[in-house]
């Protein structure tokens, strides 16, 4: 998933009041930003491939250091004590962990069967959402309005920069979002490389979630 990921985050605020924002919309999105650091540096793969699913036309290939089942397990777990430790709070600790992991259960939903348990010799799994274009979008849409419709409910602007700031977050990643199914698919002949800088976009959620949060505070 996609946009999910980030409504994820944004709920978890409601949660984890200690954490920032940003800490919690990248800790969503973990797992990809790793896989994109990983194929820039050539240990993991994927490619372009037209018509793979009704939802993105790209093929994961080899990816279990950041999407394997057990690695998932393993960063999760890392996340958590290193949140635990910096906030000195282990609830902090706990939902960072679960949020981080979280990814993995809504790709899990939405991939093919191409996240491996273990290794990539192991088993593959995944239940296929992406071939449904209408159940995709149904459950992109519902989790991310949901988490942003929570985290407004829990935060409150202290001036009009903490509005725009949320709206143009929200408007940009639906954008992509959208962009991502309906525009041009990438050519065949991309290198894994180059689809990983889009994958990297997301490292932009940790400065901008925190100046989003320095102007909104939480509701007393």
């Amino acid at each position: 998933m996609f946009i999910a990921h980030i409504g994820m985050g944004l709920a978890a605020k409601r949660v984890a009041p200690k954490v920032p924002l940003g800490v919690l919309l990248v800790g969503g999105e973990a797992l990809d930003v790793l896989c994109g650091v990983l194929m820039v540096a050539g240990v993991e793969r994927m490619r372009a491939a037209p018509g793979a699913t009704a939802m993105t036309p790209l093929e994961f290939i080899y990816y279990p250091w950041s999407h394997g089942l057990f690695m998932s397990v393993v960063w999760s777990v890392l996340a958590a004590l290193i949140a635990a430790r910096a906030f000195r709070d282990r609830r902090s600790g706990v939902v960072l962990g679960l949020l981080v992991f979280s990814h993995w259960i809504l790709d899990w939903i939405s991939h093919q069967p191409d996240l491996p348990l273990l290794w990539d010799g192991s088993f593959k799994a995944g239940l296929g959402l992406w071939n449904s274009v209408a159940g995709t979008m149904i459950a992109e849409f519902g989790i991310f309005l949901g988490g942003l419709a929570l985290y407004v409910y829990t935060t409150t602007a202290r001036d009009k920069t903490g509005i725009w700031s949320l709206a143009v977050l929200a408007i940009l990643f639906v954008g992509l979002f959208l962009l991502n199914h309906y525009g041009p698919p990438p050519p065949v002949d991309i290198s894994s490389r180059l689809l990983a800088l889009p994958i990297l976009i997301m490292a932009v959620l940790w400065p901008w979630g925190n100046w989003i949060e320095r102007h909104r505070g939480a509701v007393t």
